[in-house]
């Protein structure tokens, strides 16, 4: 799903036959992170539209983990904006 936020990162990863991490494996090569960062940074300012944007790269099994774990998050922002909010008046 990385690569459809960073275009090139697929190409990159493949050309240093760089394995991805895995549940059996979960850590990242230091030299991937700062990609993984960037990643994460990108979806966080551009907000809800991202995540349902991103939604449409994923298949199976994994589309609907990913729509759950998406919109608990968005329904957290939005609670979490109109209490902040309140703390205003």
């Amino acid at each position: 799903m990385l690569g459809a936020i960073i275009p090139d990162l697929d190409r990159v990863v493949g050309a240093e036959q760089e394995n991805l991490p895995t549940p059996a494996k979960p850590i990242l090569p230091l030299h991937m992170r700062p990609a993984l960062l960037a990643g994460i940074a990108i979806v966080e300012r551009a907000g809800p539209e991202m995540l349902r944007m991103l939604r449409g790269h994923m298949m199976g099994d994994n589309r609907v983990r990913f729509t759950d774990s998406a919109e608990s998050m968005i329904a957290r922002t939005r609670k979490w904006k109109a209490s902040s909010q309140m703390h205003l008046i």
